[in-house]
């Protein structure tokens, strides 16, 4: 595995086989990666109500909207914002929340790719909190994990660029199988099955009377 450099990644956006888009200035073009904005919608993760981590909630549901204890327990947990741009979102110390980029992503089957936050925004405290894997054959918006770990709260703005994806190439291409994700084609944050190939581990489903 190895990670492409800035002439390695246009090409490969210039033959069609990377889609960054849009790019809006060429200093989101870095030596060996791609800055990624921040874009308009902010799923705030809140404590309240009926709110809980559970994966056993996900092991027996058909998790798509209209099962209604799905919905339920996704509405409970998040409140979702909208911001134009020009208007800030307050990420207070201890928060989290799920912010797509700007960007449309498409990686084709030979690369992977690891997004991470830029280091200016690191520096305040601004951490890409989970997941930051994105698999071959994925096409959407990626969705950002963002953690307050400092002390004062921090000042979003749509458009601004707080995090940053390098490629890397794979051995070989990876199988279509493989690449399938129920976040393909995802143009805001969703919420993950915690359960998904976990079921077998968790309580049945109790039907309610």
């Amino acid at each position: 595995m190895s990670a492409l450099v800035k002439s390695s990644i246009l090409k490969h956006m210039a033959d069609g086989k990377l889609v960054v888009s849009p790019i809006l200035c060429a200093r989101q073009r870095g030596a060996s990666s791609i800055d990624l904005r921040v874009g308009n919608v902010f799923l705030m993760v809140r404590a309240r109500g009926l709110s809980v981590v559970d994966p056993a909630r996900f092991a027996h549901t058909d998790d798509k909207v209209g099962d209604y204890e799905y919905e339920q327990a996704r509405r409970q947990k998040h409140e979702r914002y909208e911001a134009p741009f020009g208007q800030n979102f307050l990420l207070h110390p201890g928060m989290l929340a799920l912010v797509p980029t700007l960007e449309w992503i498409k990686l084709p089957a030979n690369l992977q790719g690891i997004v991470t936050a830029r280091s200016s925004w690191a520096r305040e405290g601004l951490s890409i909190a989970t997941a930051s894997l994105i698999h071959p054959g994925y096409k959407g918006v990626i969705t950002l994990e963002l953690a307050n770990l400092g002390q004062i709260p921090l000042s979003l703005y749509p458009g601004l660029r707080i995090a940053q994806i390098a490629f890397h190439t794979l051995t070989e291409d990876a199988a279509a199988k493989d690449m399938s994700s129920r976040f393909d084609m995802a143009f805001e944050p969703a919420e993950g099955n915690k359960a998904h190939g976990d079921e077998a581990f968790l309580p049945p489903k109790v039907k309610q009377p």
